[in-house]
């Protein structure tokens, strides 16, 4: 292999690994604004969960068994 040739096999294995690189970035980007829409989604889950848990302590057709006792 001349030095040529062996320079273009170099260049070209760099410019490979560039392209994972940056993939792998673009990846980690998507990741990242796909948990942030995750837990901003839990956290409306959770509110709502609190909402039902607070109206079943309330009781909600005025009968005492229908009321939950939790803390």
């Amino acid at each position: 292999m001349t030095a040529k040739e062996h320079l273009d096999k170099h260049d070209r294995q760099i410019a490979a690994i560039r392209a994972l690189m940056q993939e792998g970035v673009r990846f980690m980007i998507e990741t990242r604004k796909d948990l942030r829409a995750i837990a901003a989604m839990q956290k409306r889950t959770d509110a709502k969960f609190e909402a039902l848990i607070d109206s079943l302590r309330r009781g909600g057709n005025g009968h005492a068994k229908a009321r939950l006792d939790i803390e």
